[in-house]
């Protein structure tokens, strides 16, 4: 599988960054300048923060989605630009930059007596956070797991930008709410893709039977394809099984990078590719080529006629 190059997608970020704002100062110059850019600013990075939490699903729905996933990190990295943007805007024209000042917001704009600008803040920190952390070091250092912990806070973030927007236009006269239905449609998209992705996940989440002398039927694999690879449940752990060389070979289905789903990958110069960010692990061994230290676990499989098994350990 071929990827896009980094600097290209840096490229086409940069691009829809400078159109966005160069195009709707055009379209919109009755705007005073500091409304234009805390607006601009404000939808921008809800639109990128969706993209990034909504192209994991994607990629489980739609294959070709797992070229944009390889420069998730970027699109996260930029997203977070953007809010300190917006951020450094609303201090700058409507706080300056005072943060007492963030406090002071009409009654009809907080959300359990919480101002909205609060959730904002909140989300911002959030973000900063993934930001600061989003490298390989620390990858490497905290572990995938531990990692991917931390990361998975995105979706607090999202929350928290969710009732930032919700509780700044609630308070607003009914022609002021527009913007609303955007983000209402925007945020069910998002859902729709996550639920989507779930039922599908669950779906090939089926435990394989119980076949006796410590084997675990796995099923018929005759018609996997040359350099092709699927995932199999065994007891609630994923394992990818792969062909490669006319053999069946069998291995964790979980990338050690950032989880990725080895399952869904293609054998690529004798190594099973992740799909997520290119990964490479022998399929007989679960090592990574020569100079790398990653490696997966691998499982003894077993043909009788059509039918495989995994030797349990």
């Amino acid at each position: 599988m071929t990827f896009t190059p980094k600097w290209r997608f840096d490229l086409v970020l940069a691009v829809i960054v400078a159109v966005w704002f160069g195009l709707g100062r055009l379209l919109f110059r009755g705007l005073d300048i500091d409304v234009f850019l805390v607006k601009g600013s404000a939808i921008l990075t809800f639109l990128f923060l969706s993209a990034a939490i909504s192209l994991g699903p994607l990629a489980r729905l739609w294959r070709p989605a797992t070229h944009f996933i390889y420069n998730r990190r970027h699109l996260g990295v930029t997203t977070w630009g953007l809010a300190v943007f917006h951020a450094a805007c609303v201090m700058h024209y409507g706080n300056s930059w005072k943060p007492a000042n963030l406090l002071e917001v009409l009654p009809g704009q907080k959300l359990l007596g919480v101002p909205f600008t609060l959730f904002g803040v909140a989300a911002l920190l959030i973000l900063t956070a993934m930001a600061l952390t989003s490298w390989d070091y620390f990858l490497h250092a905290w572990g995938a797991p531990g990692w991917k912990r931390l990361h998975m806070a995105v979706y607090v973030a999202y929350g928290f930008v969710a009732i930032h927007f919700l509780a700044r236009f609630l308070g607003d006269p009914p022609v002021a709410r527009r913007p609303l239905a955007a983000f209402i449609g925007v945020a069910a998209v998002v859902a729709v893709l996550h639920v989507a992705a779930a039922i599908k996940e669950a779906r090939g989440d089926r435990p394989a039977p119980a076949a006796g002398d410590s084997l675990i039927l796995l099923g018929t694999f005759t018609e996997l394809p040359e350099g092709c690879a699927t995932t199999v449940n065994v007891d609630g752990e994923r394992i990818a099984v792969v062909r490669k060389d006319g053999a069946l070979y069998a291995l964790s289905n979980v990338c050690p990078h950032q989880n990725g789903p080895l399952g869904e990958g293609l054998v690529r110069d004798g190594y099973l590719e992740c799909p997520w960010h290119g990964y490479q692990f022998d399929p007989r061994t679960g090592l990574g080529p020569p100079g790398f230290s990653d490696s997966v676990p691998t499982y003894e499989l077993v043909t009788r006629g059509n039918q495989t098994y995994l030797r349990s350990r």
